[in-house]
């Protein structure tokens, strides 16, 4: 019997310590090309679970294994991650989604410059006394 209930709480305890490891904080970094993007929404997918890169576009998030962690921002093609077992460190690198002018165009005015229509209006004194 006391050997049952041994038995028993390793069990319990193996299945906690199994469920609480599949847990993990993902940490790292979101730039483009060129340098890092502070305040970049990073989600888990299906939750409301949401963070932002700091200035330095460093970020830190509780996952589960098989989530997908989205990464987005304004400008930018919304990336998706999904976390594996062996996954703790991501540096994202997001890719533009604008489009440059190569050339300019110009804008004609189609402002009319129109002669100056004030008119001066004279009102006596008795007039507005009577008002």
């Amino acid at each position: 019997m006391k050997s049952l209930k041994l038995i028993s709480l390793a069990i319990t305890m193996l299945c906690c310590f199994l469920s609480f490891s599949q847990e993990k904080t993902i940490t790292g970094t979101v730039s483009d090309k060129n340098e890092v993007l502070p305040f970049v929404v990073v989600q888990i997918k299906g939750t409301k679970t949401v963070t932002h890169t700091d200035f330095d576009g460093k970020f830190s998030i509780k996952v589960k294994v098989g989530e997908t962690l989205l990464f987005s921002f304004i400008g930018y093609d919304t990336l998706k991650v999904k976390i594996k077992k062996r996954t703790n460190t991501l540096n994202i690198v997001l890719i533009s989604n604008t489009i440059l002018l190569q050339e300019t165009y110009p804008v004609e005015s189609s402002i009319r410059k129109q002669k100056n229509q004030t008119e001066i209006i004279k009102i006596s004194k008795e007039a507005i006394e009577k008002m």
